[in-house]
């Protein structure tokens, strides 16, 4: 299956999903590499979307930064998900696009310690400027995988690579029937 262009133009998502807006509140999840959350987020303003809010969760597998928009005439909901490692966690700022992402961004970075590189004022918006970054960071047992917290909908398309919510098949030992 084809990604519509219409959402993201030329960048290619990791995965698509479909979700029930009654149930979620967002028609679309988009997985996205932080290579182009940039270009996709020029997108959404050119189709008119506003950004309503970005935030971070610390799952096990890293970061998950989740950029959440509105249509401005519509009753359309999309998600862009990018999944950061955790040990480098830092994508390009998209400030420059949505001026309200100035905020969001810094207090992604005051409270998990991403990264947004680009930012013209990556400063502390909440907590004082010697309280270390990365406050609401989980310890390792407190970390949960992505595929426990958040339901990617129906899949509508996914690269080959993409395996974050592929089912896991568990195998058995086989056993002996002597």
């Amino acid at each position: 299956m084809q990604v519509d262009e219409r959402w993201l133009g030329s960048v290619t998502p990791l995965m698509v999903g479909r979700s029930g807006y009654e149930r979620t509140g967002i028609n679309y999840n988009f997985f996205l590499s932080s290579n182009d959350i940039s270009s996709a987020a020029e997108s959404m303003l050119a189709k008119e979307y506003h950004l309503e809010n970005i935030d971070a969760l610390d799952v096990t597998e890293g970061f998950l930064i989740t950029y959440h928009y509105a249509h401005f005439e519509q009753p359309d909901r999309v998600a862009h998900r990018v999944l950061l490692p955790r040990d480098k966690p830092e994508l390009p700022t998209i400030s420059a696009i949505y001026q309200g992402a100035d905020w969001h961004e810094r207090e992604c970075n005051d409270f998990h310690g991403i990264i947004f590189s680009g930012h013209p004022n990556l400063i502390p918006l909440l907590l004082d400027p010697e309280t270390p970054n990365g406050v609401l960071l989980k310890n390792d047992k407190s970390r949960k995988p992505l595929r426990d917290l958040i339901d990617p909908g129906k899949v509508l398309f996914k690269i080959d690579d993409f395996s974050l919510f592929d089912e896991e098949v568990e195998k058995q030992p086989e056993q002996n029937d002597t």
